[in-house]
């Protein structure tokens, strides 16, 4: 996973703002985004466009305009399975693009976010009666074994300071707290500072605030028309 990235520039995790330090009012949005995804994305795509170079050259059979059909169906699973999934915070609230679908929740109906196997937004709003939803956003991946190691990694180094003065003994309790988190966890606590920020600033709470969602149509058609065109040449 990513950390956030100003103007949409990838880096590595763990790069965030520090726990309870609040994002600045109009700073460029934090993209959040798997730098691992990333890369498989494109030496898929390398790999694919090679081959379908090489078969449009040297093979004319019908072996090879199934094979083709077939490179283009896995490349758009990988599209939208690995290049698309990410989260975008600004000050007005934030935009999660999930493999087929788009949401954008303001930061007022943001109730509170929490990491299940991936991030969890709970939204709240009234629509003439209160209204709760909970979206996911594929892009913060929080498994739960590695959770686990972060837990056992903190308690090992609580350890080592009782038993003997280490240089993480030195160390403030917010730092040696922040040893102790995962990635996503580092991520939820940069998006809830933006997100008290935000509410200081009154950004995204104009009383109207409420999620919207719609599907991607540049994802649904990399997926639906592989997907005919295999079925076609299959079965012709």
């Amino acid at each position: 996973m990513t950390a956030p990235q100003q103007s949409g520039r990838t880096g590595r995790p763990g790069q965030a703002d520090q726990p309870g330090q609040p994002a600045e009012p109009g700073r460029p949005p934090d993209v959040y985004r798997s730098v691992v995804a990333l890369v498989v994305w494109w030496v898929w795509a390398a790999f694919a466009a090679a081959n379908l170079i090489d078969l449009a050259i040297q093979a004319h059979t019908h072996f090879a305009a199934e094979v083709c059909a077939a490179l283009l169906l896995i490349t758009g699973v990988t599209y939208v399975s690995a290049f698309r999934p990410q989260v975008v915070a600004g000050d007005d609230g934030l935009e999660i693009k999930n493999p087929l679908r788009d949401h954008r929740v303001p930061w007022g109906c943001v109730d509170r976010l929490e990491l299940g196997d991936s991030l969890e937004i709970h939204c709240q709003w009234e629509d003439g009666a209160p209204r709760r939803k909970k979206l996911y956003a594929w892009a913060v991946h929080s498994p739960r074994r590695s959770r686990i190691k972060a837990e056992m990694r903190a308690r090992r180094k609580l350890s080592s300071e009782q038993s003997e003065p280490t240089s993480f003994g030195k160390l403030p309790p917010e730092a040696k707290a922040a040893l102790g988190k995962t990635d996503a966890e580092h991520i939820v606590d940069s998006l809830r500072s933006r997100g008290a920020r935000s509410a200081k600033d009154g950004r995204g709470h104009d009383g109207t605030a409420r999620p919207a969602s719609r599907w991607d149509p540049l994802s649904v058609a990399v997926l639906v028309i592989p997907a005919v065109l295999l079925v076609i040449v299959v079965l012709a």
